[in-house]
């Protein structure tokens, strides 16, 4: 039986939110010293479509969303324990700077830069990137690291999955919402959640929602529009820092279709990352590839209990989950 290659998700490491550094040290240090081999992505994309098998105990490290923090936190500690990783970029938040000092760098000051959970909102409400990593970092995480890129989609934008208006402060939604509303005010009706990518959705009718708040459904050829859009727009602007086609791209919040697949398709991926949980084979389908969900408090007996069940093909398939799309 063909071994199943883990394919772990991390999204921010950092002392104020997600796992903390010294979390995801512990991870990289029991990976090491129990003899886990780091794979670049486009390995496992390989395997999955029938290359020979790798090493064993080889998994995929992920990071979605490309926070700064990866850059100020993990990528020192993946260059400590020789680990490659991949980074999924959103491309509408890319932005020009110089390179920030790492958590590295002596006498550094790293208390005033910007976190990932004000990452969203910066970005939309304020056209604000900087709690993103930018070009200069993302190019030396390539060239210098040697670590990958894939696609995040361009804007990660949500839509409303359905009509029917809910009790819900505009606050708690997620930042992806904002993207609905040209401008976030008090008294807008707030509606159930979901991907652009995966749903038609329901959308403003009008700019001014105050005077006109009818919702519209998005047809099917227009989200097709929509995301190949996105995609193509992600691959090229990718493509320009590596130099080199992106093969990958995942999807937000893990929900997909069969419209956004064969979306991805048409700009070009070979491949797609979901959050399933299950097995990395040959087999797999390539434009749901499985993924471990990591968050902070997880530990390291955690990891291996997480770690054995990926790994193992018949523990992956009997506690396979796959996306289901939810009711409107």
């Amino acid at each position: 039986m063909n071994p199943s290659v883990p394919i772990l998700c991390y999204r921010n490491i950092s002392p104020v939110c997600g796992i903390t550094p010294e979390e995801f040290a512990s991870h990289l240090e029991w990976l090491t010293t129990h003899e886990w081999h780091s794979l670049p992505l486009d390995q496992a994309i390989d395997y999955v479509k029938g290359a020979p098998r790798p090493p064993p105990q080889s998994y995929v490290l992920t990071f979605d969303d490309c926070y700064l923090d990866n850059w100020v936190h993990a990528a020192p500690l993946l260059k400590k324990f020789g680990v490659c990783a991949s980074f999924g970029v959103a491309t509408a938040y890319l932005h020009d700077g110089p390179m920030h000092p790492d958590a590295t760098t002596p006498g550094t000051d790293l208390r005033g830069l910007p976190v990932a959970r004000d990452a969203w909102d910066r970005a939309i409400e304020r056209n604000d990137p900087s709690a993103f990593m930018n070009r200069t970092e993302l190019r030396a995480l390539v060239e210098e690291q040697g670590h990958g890129l894939f696609g995040h989609t361009h804007t990660h934008q949500a839509c409303f999955r359905s009509d029917q208006p809910i009790e819900r402060d505009p606050g708690d939604m997620h930042p992806g919402v904002r993207g609905i509303y040209l401008e976030m005010r008090d008294g807008l009706p707030m509606y159930p959640s979901g991907s652009a990518y995966a749903h038609n959705g329901f959308w403003p009718a009008s700019t001014d929602v105050l005077l006109d708040s009818r919702l519209i459904e998005r047809t099917t050829s227009e989200r097709i529009e929509f995301c190949l859009n996105e995609f193509t727009l992600c691959r090229e602007r990718l493509e320009e820092i590596t130099g080199t086609p992106s093969r990958a791209m995942s999807w937000p919040w893990g929900e997909y279709d069969d419209v956004a697949i064969e979306s991805a398709l048409l700009a070009g991926y070979e491949a797609a990352l979901s959050m399933d949980c299950g097995a990395n084979r040959p087999g797999t389908p390539i434009f749901a590839m499985r993924r471990v969900r990591m968050q902070g408090g997880v530990d390291c007996r955690e990891l291996k209990q997480r770690l054995r069940r990926a790994r193992n093909p018949l523990l992956a398939g009997l506690l396979r989950k796959t996306y289901r799309r939810p009711r409107a």
